[in-house]
């Protein structure tokens, strides 16, 4: 039985949580100034780095700052772009109708993604990234994969214009934190400093 995501109480149907996927971590972070919780679901009852995982994150008034779903079918074709503005759009409207009012669309770029099966099978497939900013100066988008799952839906992305890179935490994406662990790398530039 497919199960959504719960937003302030309420279920938004856009964003899925994979069959067999459960919370196995929930922890308090620091976002944009913001004190966030940091949601990790999986299959697997250890956190792997880069296994098949959602990662949910939400603000201190329960709004969904971030949905990343690193887990699909790689072997689907992606959708073409011929809606995909408007099929963003209404994941925005369906998700917090005020915030979308103020987004604006900038453009849409061919990005990859991947993760890795409890055997560490690596799976990498594109995905059409969705991007737009917003009047409060942010970056903002939603992410489309293989047969036209929502794989990635982010607000308020902070911007390091000196440095050419976000400036926002990347509490969402593996690789940074293992490097904000100290366990990894740190990532290049578009990435934020760990």
């Amino acid at each position: 039985m497919t199960e959504y995501v719960l937003v302030k109480n309420q279920i938004d149907r856009d964003l899925i949580i994979p069959d067999e996927f459960k919370l196995v971590s929930s922890t308090q972070r620091q976002r944009n100034r913001e004190k966030v919780r940091v949601e990790r679901y999986q299959q697997e009852k250890e956190v792997v780095s880069n296994n098949a995982h959602l990662t949910l994150v939400y603000g201190e008034d329960g709004r969904l700052i971030s949905y990343n779903n690193f887990f699909g079918n790689p072997s689907l074709p992606l959708p073409s772009e011929n809606n995909l503005v408007q099929l963003a759009t209404d994941v925005w409207e369906n998700l917090d109708a005020d915030y979308a009012r103020g987004l604006q669309f900038m453009r849409i770029d061919r990005l990859k993604r991947f993760y890795k099966t409890s055997k560490g099978k690596r799976f990498d497939f594109d995905v059409l990234w969705i991007k737009f900013a917003h009047n409060n100066g942010s970056y903002n988008w939603v992410t489309i994969g293989p047969g036209g799952q929502i794989m990635e839906v982010e607000r308020e992305s902070e911007w390091d214009y000196m440095r050419s890179r976000r400036a926002t935490e990347e509490w969402n994406y593996d690789d940074w934190v293992l490097a904000r662990e100290g366990k990894g790398p740190q990532l290049d530039a578009p990435e934020a400093l760990a």
